[in-house]
C-alpha cells in the first residue's frame, strides 16, 4: 500500500521533535575553515571525510547542488558549512554558494521552477542527522504549540550565462499568513513593569524560608511582586559566588499565605546555570545548556498566574506544525473549535511522498484543527484541490482521502482511511495495525467514527468525529502521537501525493498547564 509511510513507528519521536520538517541550527565554528568550492570547481557526488556534495535538480543546461563541508568536532558535536551551487551539466561551478544560497542545517527543498528559475523552500524547525554523526538539537522557547516549523520561500533567476543570480521580489503570501494572530498575546494579562525589584518588601523571615527552600543560605532577593494573594520572589546568587560566564543560579519561589515553596523549572537542568528575565507577561529562565554554552533551554512562567506555563493563545491562531498541539476542549463543537490552532501544509516541506506529482497549493493544500468534547474528538479538515475524486468501490486508497496513523498503546499502531463516500458521507477504515512489532493490512470499517464531508469551489472540506480511546489508548496519557495526511488522487485509481504532518497531541488539563502538569510532561519526554 503506497500510502503507507516508511518505518511509520519511528513517527513516533518524542514530544518536542519533529519529522518532516527540520531545524534551522547554528553554531560557532570550532574549527579552522577549510577551503571552500570556488567558481571553476567540478563537483561529483560523493560522500568523502570532509566533504558532501549532492545534485538535486537540473534544467536545461544548468544545475544546482549542495555542498556540505564538515569542519571537524565542534563541543561534542560537528561544525558544518551547507550551501547551494549553480553547476553546467558538466557538474563546473558557475556560482558559488553565498549568503543568499546558505541552508544551515535547514530543512529545505530545492528545484527549478522555469528554464533561469529556481526556487528554495527552508524550514527552520527538527534535526539533521547523518550516518554516525548526529547534530545537536536545538530546543526552541516551549510556547505551548509549534512556532518554528515555518517555511520560507524564495525565487531566483539566473543570469543567461549561469554566473549570476538575481532574487525575485516575494510571492504574494497566503491569505492566512496575512491575517493577525494571537500569537504573542499570551492568555495571563500584560504588566508595564519589566524591571526586576522589590515591588514588595521582603522580611527576614520570608527570605530565611526561600533561603532554606533554596538551599543556599547566601542568595539575595531580587524580584518579589504579589497578585491577589500569591506572591513570587525570585532570589540572586550572591556576587562573590557567581562563577560562571554565562548566567547564575537564580531560584524562584511561590508564597501563599505561610507557606514557600519552590516554582519548579522542568525545562532546565538544576546543574545549569541560567538567565532570568521579565517580560511584559513571564518570568523567563534561559539555561545556559546550548552548544559551547551558550544560550540554550527556555521556560516561561506566568507572572498573573505564576502556578502556570505563560503560553500563548490558541484563539484564531495559524501554524505550520502540530508539535506540540495542545487540544483545546470545551462543551459544544463550536465552543472547542473557536479555540482550536488550525495548522495548515501548502509547499513541497509538506508533502513526504509525491512531490514530483504536485503543482502548487491550488493543487492540493490542507488546513485542520482538532478539538474535544468530552470523550469524543472533532476533527475539521479543508483541503483545496482542483480536482476532487470522491470514493466509488474498493479500498479507497486510489480516491482522494486522509490518512491517520495513531498510536492508542506503547506497542501499538493504527492506520486510518477517512473516505469521501456517496451522499456526503465519511466511511472510516482501519487499513494496518501493528502490535509487538507485527504488521498487518487490515480491511475494517469504524462505524464509532462519523463525519460529512462537502465539495465546494476551491476543493473540498470534512467534519470527523472519533471517541477519545482510538487516540489516546485505553489508559489515557497526557500526550499522543499524531499524523495527518491528505492523500490526492487527480486521476481515479492512481494516488499521486501525499502531504501533511506529524505532531504530538497534549491533552491538558486546563490551558496553559500548570508547571506541575507542565513537569510530568517533562518527566514523561
Amino acid at each position: 500500500m503506497r500510502g503507507e509511510g516508511k518505518g511509520s513507528t519511528n513517527h513516533w519521536n518524542k514530544a518536542r521533535r519533529t519529522w518532516a520538517l527540520g531545524a534551522l541550527f547554528t553554531v560557532g565554528l570550532a574549527a579552522p575553515a577549510l577551503a571552500q568550492p570556488i567558481v571553476g570547481d567540478v563537483l561529483g557526488e560523493s560522500v568523502p571525510d570532509q566533504q558532501w556534495n549532492k545534485r538535486y535538480d537540473c534544467h536545461g543546461n544548468f544545475c544546482v547542488w549542495q555542498v556540505t563541508t564538515f569542519l571537524g568536532p565542534c563541543a561534542g558535536a560537528f561544525c558544518e558549512n551547507s550551501n547551494l551551487y549553480i553547476t553546467d551539466r558538466g557538474g563546473r561551478i558557475l556560482v558559488e554558494g553565498g549568503e543568499g544560497l546558505s541552508v544551515g542545517r535547514s530543512t529545505f527543498d530545492v528545484r527549478f521552477i522555469g528554464p533561469r528559475r529556481i526556487e528554495i523552500l527552508k524550514s527552520t524547525a527538527g534535526a539533521l542527522s547523518r550516518g554516525d554523526m548526529t547534530l545537536p538539537e536545538y530546543i526552541p522557547p516551549d510556547t505551548g504549540v509549534d512556532q518554528v516549523a515555518r517555511v520560507v520561500l524564495q525565487r531566483w533567476t539566473l543570469s543567461a550565462n549561469g554566473k549570476a543570480l538575481t532574487r525575485e521580489k516575494d510571492p504574494p503570501l497566503p491569505a492566512w499568513k496575512r491575517e493577525k494572530t494571537p500569537a504573542s498575546a499570551p492568555p495571563s494579562g500584560t504588566l508595564a513593569d519589566t524591571t526586576p525589584r522589590l515591588h514588595e518588601p521582603v522580611s527576614e523571615a520570608l527570605l530565611a524560608q526561600a533561603r532554606k527552600v533554596c538551599g543556599a543560605e547566601r542568595m539575595i532577593p531580587l524580584h518579589h511582586e504579589c497578585h491577589g494573594k500569591t506572591c513570587v520572589l525570585v532570589l540572586d546568587t550572591a556576587p562573590g559566588d557567581r562563577n560562571s560566564s554565562c548566567g547564575r543560579p537564580f531560584c524562584p519561589v511561590l508564597v501563599k499565605g505561610d507557606q514557600v515553596r519552590a516554582l519548579p523549572l522542568p525545562a532546565l537542568t538544576d546543574e545549569s546555570p541560567h538567565y532570568f528575565s521579565l517580560t511584559p507577561t513571564a518570568y523567563t529562565f534561559v539555561a545556559c545548556d546550548g552548544v559551547r554554552g551558550s544560550e540554550g533551554s527556555h521556560q516561561s512562567i506566568s507572572r498573573v498566574r505564576p502556578e502556570s506555563m505563560d503560553f500563548v493563545r490558541t484563539e484564531g491562531l495559524h501554524v505550520e506544525g502540530a508539535t506540540p498541539y495542545p487540544v483545546r476542549e470545551a462543551k459544544s463543537v463550536e465552543a472547542a473549535r473557536a479555540l482550536a490552532p488550525t495548522v495548515h501544509a501548502y509547499t513541497r516541506l509538506h508533502i513526504p511522498w509525491g512531490r514530483d506529482a504536485w503543482t502548487d497549493a491550488h493543487d492540493l493544500a490542507l488546513a485542520w484543527r482538532l478539538s474535544r468534547v468530552g470523550d469524543t474528538l472533532h476533527l475539521r479538515a479543508e483541503v483545496d484541490d482542483d480536482v476532487v475524486v470522491p470514493f466509488t468501490t474498493g479500498t479507497g486508497l486510489h480516491s482522494d482521502h486522509l490518512e491517520l496513523l495513531l498510536s492508542p498503546t506503547a506497542s501499538g499502531t493504527r492506520k486510518l482511511g477517512v473516505l469521501l463516500a456517496p451522499e456526503g458521507r465519511l466511511l472510516v477504515r482501519r487499513w494496518r495495525e501493528q502490535e509487538g512489532g507485527k504488521s498487518k493490512a487490515v480491511e475494517v470499517d469504524l462505524p464509532e467514527a462519523t463525519g460529512s464531508w462537502s465539495q465546494g469551489a476551491h476543493g473540498y472540506a470534512l467534519d470527523l468525529a472519533l471517541p477519545l480511546s482510538l487516540v489516546r489508548g485505553p489508559v489515557p496519557s497526557l500526550f499522543a502521537p499524531w499524523l495527518l495526511l491528505v492523500s490526492d488522487a487527480d486521476t481515479a485509481g492512481k494516488q499521486e501525493t501525499l502531504m501533511g504532518h506529524t505532531g504530538s497531541l497534549y491533552f491538558w488539563s486546563e490551558y496553559p498547564p500548570t508547571l506541575a502538569e507542565y513537569q510530568r510532561a517533562q518527566a514523561r519526554d
